[in-house]
């Protein structure tokens, strides 16, 4: 009578050990927080940039939301365009003063910038870009691309 009692309750460890485990293997853990390169400070502004790798830009795509600015950096090419690192980035707000200088880690930059109107202008390669924006508090995700060199003739 014993051993039956003690095989029953050994078996039921048994088989709850399995459950647990396996509950526990399906779970997926969270890799956009790991993922995410460092959040940077300059001034009373908040960014990150980065994207290098799948890993990375995944996590940056699913961040993106939650960040007033979203910029994304692209050069065109046949057939088709290409994810950019190293854009000199400055952001003015309306009154001339530069909330943000950087150069960026990779073809995303995350800013957390309050809602107003600011000038953008972005460097890749001796060629800026600008935009004018005006941030409200919803997202904006801006994509810049810039445009395949012109062959010399």
């Amino acid at each position: 009578m014993k051993t039956t009692k003690l095989i029953r309750a050994a078996s039921v460890m048994i088989l709850l050990g399995i459950i647990n485990t396996s509950v526990f293997s399906q779970m997926e853990p969270s890799s956009t927080d790991s993922s995410l390169p460092p959040v940077q400070n300059q001034g009373q502004i908040e960014f990150l940039t980065g994207g290098i790798g799948l890993d990375e830009s995944q996590a940056i795509l699913q961040e993106g939301g939650k960040w007033p600015l979203m910029l994304e950096l692209a050069k065109a090419g046949t057939p088709r365009a290409a994810y950019i690192s190293d854009v000199q980035i400055i952001i003015k707000d309306a009154s001339g003063f530069t909330v943000l200088e950087t150069i960026t880690n990779g073809s995303y930059l995350l800013a957390k910038l309050p809602p107003g109107k600011y000038s953008l202008d972005a460097t890749y390669e001796g060629n800026t870009l600008h935009r004018d924006l005006n941030l409200q508090k919803k997202h904006k995700k801006i994509t810049l691309l810039w445009p395949t060199p012109k062959n010399p003739e």
